[in-house]
């Protein structure tokens, strides 16, 4: 895989999230952002402040990559977009994108050529469809990351995944983002060959919104290799829709672990 191929998939990634200030950072501070017809955004924060519009009519999107073709140091895309309209409607629609990196592998041009009109030509859902969404109370959620975590003691991965929205993005701290809760069972399976689970003791939740929680812990391991007791503490922000996890941000000090990356690359 190229690099620049490589460096597009995370962009997508990290815009499958619908959180546009992710998507954002991908991009230079002097940028040209053209969606169709659109206006061209040239930074990053010009992207923010055009999303507005796409964010209310938009939950989910997904990008299937069909094929790529890299000229003249562009990167040329074809691609099948899936979208999950606010009332529920799903549209899968074709595009053909044209990016370009700078030196530090940010996008300094993106282009995205598309009809996206079937998408916004639903209609937006009333306030009681909206309403119709699962809300979890303090005690529902706590009760929730409790299970997960026995699930994860057990390493009892099928029940551990079930706790997860299939679109799931697992970070810890600078690393690379995770998607998919297959994929975070994979990475977690790599820790646990060195690192044995033991305990995670709470200090605090703080329910930061409906659908976002932070805990504060000590996650407690043994090293498989020296026997040594490993303790790491960390923040965890979680962040909940219709009753799954649909983002977890692990903040850790693991200068006890002897890890210099939580990843198997």
């Amino acid at each position: 895989m190229s690099k620049n191929l490589e460096q597009a998939k995370r962009l997508f990634a990290a815009g499958e999230t619908m959180q546009v200030e992710r998507f954002a950072e991908h991009f230079s501070d002097e940028c040209l952002y053209k969606f169709a017809n659109n206006s061209a955004a040239h930074s990053p924060q010009e992207i923010i402040n055009g999303s507005e519009e796409f964010l209310k009519r938009v939950t989910s999107v997904k990008h299937n990559i069909v094929n790529h073709h890299e000229s003249g140091g562009r990167l040329y895309l074809q691609m099948e977009i899936s979208y999950t309209c606010a009332n529920g409607a799903q549209h899968t629609l074709p595009c053909c994108d044209a990016l370009e990196f700078d030196e530090k592998g940010k996008v300094k041009e993106l282009r995205i050529f598309m009809d996206i009109s079937p998408v916004y030509n639903e209609p937006l859902p009333s306030h009681k469809q909206e309403n119709t969404e699962i809300s979890l109370g303090h005690e529902d959620i706590k009760k929730k990351v409790s299970e997960m975590y026995a699930a994860l003691k057990k390493e009892d991965w099928k029940l551990f995944e079930s706790f997860f929205h299939e679109d799931v993005v697992y970070k810890v701290g600078a690393n690379d983002p995770v998607v998919g809760p297959d994929k975070i069972s994979r990475t977690l399976q790599y820790i646990y060959k060195i690192l044995k689970l033991t305990t995670h003791n709470q200090r605090g939740l703080w329910k930061a919104d409906d659908d976002t929680v932070i805990i504060e812990m000590d996650a407690n391991y043994v090293n498989k290799l020296t026997e040594k007791f490993v303790q790491v503490p960390c923040t965890d922000i979680y962040r909940f829709e219709n009753g799954k996890i649909v983002e977890w941000r692990v903040y850790p000090d693991a200068s006890q672990t002897g890890f210099t990356s939580w990843f198997n690359k």
